[in-house]
């Protein structure tokens, strides 16, 4: 009988941790990409000034990737724009 609801108390516990985990999934670095706006930087190419937003890609917590992604903001200032992008 002890056996028996040891296996059955096992078994909720382990049903209630796996539920706390895929709900709060989406609030924590679990999955996905996730950016970091204190390794952004801002150039200009041209006539257009863009804005590089650094990415890390996590699985389970674990960083599987990183980059980052880039976006068109408009023109820059009538002064000009002092830093170039190399790329």
């Amino acid at each position: 009988m002890f056996t028996k609801l040891k296996i059955n108390l096992a078994f909720i516990v382990s049903l209630i941790s796996l539920c706390t985990v895929l709900i709060s999934a989406p609030y924590t670095n679990m999955f996905g990409k996730h950016y970091k706006s204190d390794l952004n930087y801002t150039c200009c190419k041209g006539d257009q000034l863009y804005i590089h937003n650094f990415y890390t890609t996590q699985f389970f917590w674990v960083e599987v990737g990183n980059g980052y992604t880039i976006e068109a903001v408009g023109k820059p200032t009538p002064g000009g724009c002092n830093i170039q992008c190399n790329d």
